[in-house]
């Protein structure tokens, strides 16, 4: 259990991924989730910069619960601890969806967050599989994702509509404007409109 700002718990149910079996629960193009490029962080920051573009950082929430298992596959669980005494002894569970701690969740999250930006009609980049880009009425947005941290750049007004719009598929925190993206810290000169 995690106890949350507000005092309260919080259970997670995890997976015990270390216990997968390759080859048998899992095939081993089926765990590594790609994630965007450092360089592509680097030049997307310098558009940034150089356009004075806004940019917003977004978080998805519990993203490792959104992946679904491809066609025919299928992952059994043990009975969780604590919550024996309610099913017969020999039952095991059959996982509808993802859960934390599957070795697989991060890449079917992956997948389920292509398929929401394809369907907003926002391409993907050839050079880059976590660079995605859509011309909108106010100029080019770019959107980068690191498995659940999503960074969207452009045009203040193309960034919230395309903000807006991720809102739908997935439940978002949205972090704000952005300060620090995957370690590198962002500081604006308000005076010169730069970073």
């Amino acid at each position: 259990m995690k106890k949350k700002a507000s005092g309260t718990f919080r259970a997670r149910l995890n997976a015990r991924g270390f216990e997968q079996i390759p080859g048998v629960h899992y095939d081993k193009t089926q765990i590594s989730s790609p994630v965007v490029n450092e360089i592509t962080i680097r030049m997307v920051l310098i558009l940034i910069c150089m356009a004075r573009w806004h940019a917003m950082l977004l978080d998805v929430q519990g993203a490792f619960l959104c992946g679904v298992f491809a066609r025919g596959e299928q992952i059994y669980m043990e009975i969780p601890q604590g919550f024996e005494k309610y099913y017969p002894s020999n039952a095991v569970l059959l996982l509808l969806k993802t859960i934390y701690g599957l070795k697989q969740a991060a890449l079917t999250f992956w997948r389920e967050l292509l398929k929401a930006l394809m369907s907003m009609r926002i391409g993907r980049s050839k050079a880059d599989p976590c660079l995605y880009f859509r011309w909108t009425a106010f100029g080019l947005i770019l959107w980068l994702s690191w498995v659940d941290d999503c960074l969207v750049a452009g045009k203040k007004d193309g960034v919230y509509e395309v903000k807006a719009a991720m809102m739908d598929p997935f439940d978002c925190d949205d972090i704000g404007e952005l300060k620090e993206y995957i370690g590198c810290k962002i500081d604006y000169k308000k005076e010169e409109g730069s970073m």
